[in-house]
């Protein structure tokens, strides 16, 4: 095969041989191929290590996947601090509910406290948005769970209060509702002041504290007999006259309800009673009016 080339600048027409023109055809096509090989190929010894696809990635393209991790690392954080908060508050709510008398069934959060309404604009809330509100959650919690120490304090401050009032009925038995007051003094038929309250019993019949409190007397004397005298804090003092026994000693703890004597006719007396006064920094007081808030 012979391929003529004719130029304007040329007389006459060139003519190549088979070989010539076979040899012309491969330089065409081998001359690309080597160009492209020669930029994709690595040089030098750095051709020998393996190339790692993500590094060829830009940094752009990694950043997200980056920032999603910090993210969920973040909202972990929050939820295991949110997860602590609510054991915090599980635990102050038993307390509360034992200050309170609340059984525990009656505080239970398993049902559902329902909630519902039409939905408007809803959107799915970003990785953000979730981390702020579980940050307004946590402070929320940290609120109330002030709050509730707060209430917990009231309520055993009113608890020991009460329990340190004395409004339990010492002995059971009626009372001489005119005892406390002037009277005719059943020994020398004088007018005089009974500073306390008479419970007539028979010899034996229990005493109990009417508050809680520490013994500060319990000793014989002329005019109370057997006689046990309780300090109940804040000024406050009980007294248990004209015992046949005492069943407690000077320091020791009771609480209210507890036995500390019983009945007997001991010191000043005409019979079997027991003698139940309330002092406030000394000065007697109507027991009737501490009893009666009781049962009222």
């Amino acid at each position: 095969m012979n391929v003529i080339f004719v130029s304007n600048n040329m007389a006459k027409a060139r003519t190549l041989t088979l070989w010539q023109a076979a040899a012309l055809v491969f330089a065409l096509v081998s001359v690309p191929v080597l160009l492209v090989l020669a930029f994709i190929l690595p040089q030098g010894p750095s051709a020998l290590q393996a190339v790692n696809p993500v590094r060829l990635l830009p940094s752009r393209f990694l950043a997200p996947e980056k920032d999603t991790q910090e993210h969920i690392n973040a909202l972990a954080l929050q939820l295991g601090q949110i997860q602590a908060r609510v054991i915090r508050l599980d635990a102050l709510s038993d307390r509360l509910a034992k200050l309170a008398g609340v059984k525990e069934k009656d505080l239970s959060a398993d049902a559902d406290p329902g909630r519902g309404g039409p939905i408007a604009r809803a959107y799915d809330m970003s990785a953000d948005e979730i981390g702020q509100q579980m940050a307004i959650m946590l402070k929320e919690m940290e609120q109330r769970s002030d709050r509730l120490n707060l209430l917990e304090t009231l309520l055993l401050q009113q608890s020991l209060k009460q329990d340190t009032m004395p409004n339990k009925t010492p002995v059971e038995a009626a009372y001489n509702s005119s005892s406390y007051g002037w009277r005719i003094d059943p020994f020398t038929g004088q007018m005089a002041f009974h500073e306390g309250l008479d419970f007539m019993a028979e010899i034996g019949t229990p005493i109990r504290a009417a508050a809680s409190g520490i013994v500060v007397e319990a000793d014989k004397t002329p005019d109370y007999g057997n006689i046990v005298k309780i300090d109940h804090g804040s000024g406050v003092e009980t007294r248990y006259a004209h015992a046949s026994k005492l069943l407690v000693k000077e320091g020791d703890r009771v609480t209210k309800g507890q036995l500390i004597a019983e009945v007997g006719n001991t010191g000043r007396s005409t019979g079997a009673h027991l003698h139940f006064e309330v002092r406030l920094n000394g000065v007697a007081l109507d027991p009737r009016n501490y009893i009666k808030a009781n049962n009222s």
